[in-house]
């Protein structure tokens, strides 16, 4: 209930600040940046997937769901506004990102073997309500550093495939919301593109089978064995490359 407070809350932030980017439009200089990302997972996001009680890695299961994550990439948008502070620029922002990685080759390798399966892909998309710091060192460098905060979804597709222990697996997995928050260092470099690196901390996510799911026959009592709900730290370091208008 608490996690759900503090989620609600950091929404209404966020839509209070947005609004307030609009009400002020014709006062403050607005930006509106996209963004193109490449990341790293990190964290238990990037954990190698151990064999289940069939002696296979497939399927994942929702012990391993979540895990083995790969390079991936991802796409971002900004609305923003700057003003003089004496000493740099202060832009508090509104920020959402949409981050896509599948699992390593090695495991996509493996469902192509089971029967033309299809691995699980990971999105994440945060939002955050956060600032921007900048100073112009010269009219080309304006190194900068930000922080944001805001929630994070989480998601896993289906996996499916067939193998001698587990014949024709359709795993269908339901994630949970949680607080996740991003830090980045880069520069600008003129004044419509920057590159930054970038760390985000999108929390732990429960990894849960949906109703329709049926748990193969032979991991049945693994599952039974362990009904403790499954949890996954996810985490991504990226280079961001903006552009800015």
């Amino acid at each position: 209930m608490h996690k759900n407070n503090t989620i609600k809350g950091l929404c209404f932030f966020a839509l209070f600040v947005f609004a307030g980017f609009g009400a002020n439009a014709q006062l403050t200089h607005l930006e509106q940046s996209v963004y193109l990302n490449f990341n790293a997972a990190t964290a238990q996001f990037n954990d190698d997937v151990a064999a289940n009680i069939a002696g296979d890695l497939l399927p994942m299961t929702r012990f391993n769901a979540g895990k083995n994550a790969g390079l991936g990439v991802g796409l971002g948008y900004r609305v923003s506004y700057r003003f003089d502070v004496g000493f740099g620029e202060v832009s508090p922002y509104i920020h959402a990102d949409f981050q896509w990685n599948r699992v390593k080759g090695d495991m996509r390798d493996q469902y192509m073997n089971a029967n033309d399966g299809n691995a699980p892909n990971y999105f994440n998309i945060p939002i955050y309500a956060g600032v921007n710091y900048r100073y112009q060192l010269t009219e080309i460098f304006t190194p900068f550093a930000e922080f944001g905060i805001g929630p994070d979804f989480f998601m896993i597709t289906k996996e499916t495939g067939s193998t001698v222990a587990c014949p024709n697996f359709k795993l269908r997995y339901q994630t949970t919301c949680n607080v996740a928050w991003q830090i980045g260092l880069g520069s600008f470099f003129g004044q419509h593109v920057s590159a930054g690196l970038h760390y985000s901390g999108y929390g732990k996510h429960a990894v849960k089978y949906t109703s329709a799911t049926e748990v193969p026959t032979a991991l049945v009592a693994e599952d039974a064995a362990d009904t403790k709900t499954q949890t996954r730290s996810v985490g991504l370091f990226s280079l961001r490359i903006g552009f800015h208008f």
